[in-house]
């Protein structure tokens, strides 16, 4: 059995820096080596995981806190241990302590692992309601990014791709934590609500490389002077042309970055570029929704699916129609997002709300399909096309984001 060093009831007057220098965790393969420094870099905090028992661990010395008390700390590696609460009674590995919340540090060149899932920086865990637990990754911003570019791009994408896409991410990330971050203990998700992002795991040379390459750059858009990061969104394709944030948020947008109706046929050599009829039963349709919207289950069944917007192909808004023909209004895509959430057969090929949406009796068929995501902002496919062409990643981001400007935040 390992020691540990316990404290009890230690005051520690000042907190654990965020913004350290990891250069790496011992495995086996290298750590790709992080920015120079982290001076001036912020942190993002990233919700990583949710249940009543984690498993956590870590790959070499830790350090755990409950709020701001050191209470077991070793340079031993954390072996596999279930974390759980009952109230403020937090439990690891044979511990017990009382607390608001409960942090485990990495010490060195050590990772925090999450189920199997390592991590750099620390975590924070968060309690909700009497057992569940909220578990976010705190680490500066460039380790993160490190964390994202792998998770959204192709491995053997062009360097110029990644670049473009480091400078994307980053930006969203900043506007996140300045608009959201505040009133949460995150701010951002790791999935595709956020960004997809899989922790020191993650990590490649390819995506340090973009990183270090962008250090601290952004898009912002407005008047001289006046420029404001902004919530630079992206997709998979946007099947050969780009769409308003409209599509995403509404009421129609006439001017900036993400007004959309970019045309790009750069993005072909995505298989998504187009795709087949998709044939949803409207039973299903009405069990996905019925689950996220109170209105739609008071309707009772989907008669109809009634698609709205300036164009057939490419439909902003869809009404479901009930048997009595009351309708409730919700985004396509929306739509698109809750029959892919609740595995409605045959969604799995609906890639984007870029079709045509027909009655087929007892079924909706979804034809014409066109890319893979929103299609707001960044075109990943399209930027990597337009790499193979010898763009530049300010030239790619300012096709994609018409009239931003790209700074140095740090």
């Amino acid at each position: 059995m390992r020691r540990f060093v316990l404290y009890s009831n230690l005051a520690v007057a000042v907190l654990v820096a965020v913004l350290m220098s990891i250069t790496g965790c011992p495995g086996p393969r290298p750590a790709p080596p992080g920015p120079a420094s982290y001076e001036d870099v912020p942190t993002i905090r990233v919700l990583v995981a949710t249940g009543e028992s984690l498993e956590v661990a870590s790959t070499g010395g830790f350090e755990i806190r409950a709020d701001d008390r050191i209470v077991l700390t070793s340079l031993a590696p954390l072996s596999p241990a279930r974390l759980t609460r009952q109230g403020k009674s937090w439990s690891v590995h044979l511990s017990t302590c009382r607390a608001d919340r409960l942090t485990i540090r990495a010490i060195g060149v050590s990772c925090i692992r999450v189920g199997r899932t390592a991590y750099r920086g620390q975590i924070v865990f968060w309690p909700v309601g009497q057992r569940q637990i909220l578990a976010v990754n705190h680490l500066p911003l460039e380790s993160y990014l490190a964390g994202v570019l792998s998770r959204e791009l192709l491995p053997n994408w062009h360097p110029e791709a990644y670049k473009a896409q480091a400078i994307a991410a980053r930006t969203y990330a900043l506007y996140e934590k300045a608009t959201f971050g505040p009133g949460r203990p995150y701010d951002l998700q790791d999935d595709q609500s956020s960004q997809v992002y899989g922790g020191f795991s993650a990590e490649t040379d390819r995506a340090w490389q973009a990183v270090r390459a962008t250090c601290g750059l952004v898009l912002a858009a407005g008047p001289p002077g006046k420029e404001k990061i902004f919530r630079a969104h992206y997709s998979a394709c946007c099947g050969g042309r780009t769409n308003s944030v409209y599509y995403l948020y509404g009421p129609p947008v006439q001017a900036g970055p993400l007004r959309g109706g970019v045309i790009c046929d750069d993005c072909r050599s995505c298989p998504q570029f187009t795709w087949p009829a998709v044939r949803v039963d409207k039973d299903a349709i009405y069990r996905a929704l019925s689950r996220v919207y109170a209105q739609v289950a008071e309707l009772g069944a989907v008669k109809a699916v009634r698609p709205l917007g300036p164009d057939e192909d490419r439909p902003v808004w869809v009404d479901i129609v009930g048997p009595d023909d009351k309708k409730v209004r919700i985004r396509a895509q929306d739509l698109r997002l809750a029959l892919l959430r609740d595995g409605a057969s045959g969604a799995g090929g609906l890639y984007s709300a870029n079709c045509r949406i027909r009655d087929a009796g007892k079924a909706v068929v979804f034809e014409h399909g066109r890319g893979f995501g929103h299609g707001v902002g960044l075109c990943q496919w399209g930027a990597q096309g337009k790499a193979l062409r010898g763009l530049k990643a300010r030239q790619i981001l300012l096709r994609y984001y018409p009239g931003a400007k790209i700074f140095k935040a740090y």
